[in-house]
């Protein structure tokens, strides 16, 4: 029997680089018709931690580029669409990306528990980077297109196919806490890997980069679930 859940996000956890927001955002600038250093300047400030500007507040760029879109009257269509060439030149190695250091020794001591990735994003391509990345040994399953947050409720309901109730114990790490961890909170631990600042956010941990998570969470994961 496995020892429990692990649900890891994509992008922003396990998928590191700025190379994909952007793409995203000169897809949107493209759409509008707008030039791509309107939309690109303010998202890299907020990129490199500006507090102020507009896309402040905004727990990641995605969400931040996605709101600048609506407010100029981009429709949901158009976005998607926007998305999905975005992540086509992802997922063909166009674009820079690289995974955390020490995140296959970490993933490897969870090898007892079912680790499963759960993305947004389109599940083919997904699972091409995770192979690309070195990261498909240390991985049980990846589900794409999951439409978090209401698809990981789904996901993870009673009689769903990531029942939580069918494992001892379940974490869930992610770096959007609505997204990512909210869904499962009243049911197990979750991690924030805060890059942008969410103050309503209530995890069981939090950092802005994983890696300095690890030993707090392999102490969790070996300490005994009466007193973890």
């Amino acid at each position: 029997m496995s020892d429990g859940l692990l649900i890891l996000d994509f992008d922003g956890t396990l998928c590191l680089g700025d190379a994909p927001v952007i793409a995203y955002a000169t897809e949107v600038a493209r759409a509008l018709g707008h030039a791509e250093r309107s939309i690109l300047e303010p998202l890299g400030a907020f990129l490199d931690g500006a507090s102020d500007g507009p896309f402040a507040g905004n727990a990641d760029g995605y969400g931040a580029v996605a709101q600048w879109a609506r407010e100029r009257g981009l429709g949901e269509q158009e976005l998607g669409e926007a998305y999905v060439r975005s992540r086509a030149a992802l997922d063909s190695g166009d674009l820079e990306v690289s995974i955390p250091p020490g995140i296959t020794d970490f993933l490897g001591g969870f090898r007892h528990w079912d680790r499963v990735l759960v993305t947004n994003a389109p599940r083919e391509g997904t699972e091409r980077l995770v192979h690309a990345l070195g990261l498909a040994p240390h991985l049980e399953r990846v589900i794409g297109d999951a439409r978090k947050p209401d698809g990981l409720r789904a996901l993870t309901a009673e009689g769903a196919e990531l029942d939580t109730a069918r494992w001892p114990r379940v974490l869930s790490v992610g770096d959007i806490w609505r997204n990512d961890l909210e869904p499962i909170a009243d049911r197990g631990a979750t991690a924030l890997i805060e890059r942008h600042g969410q103050p309503d956010a209530r995890p069981t941990f939090r950092s802005a980069l994983i890696e300095t998570l690890y030993g707090d969470l392999a102490h969790w994961r070996t300490a005994s679930p009466t007193t973890a």
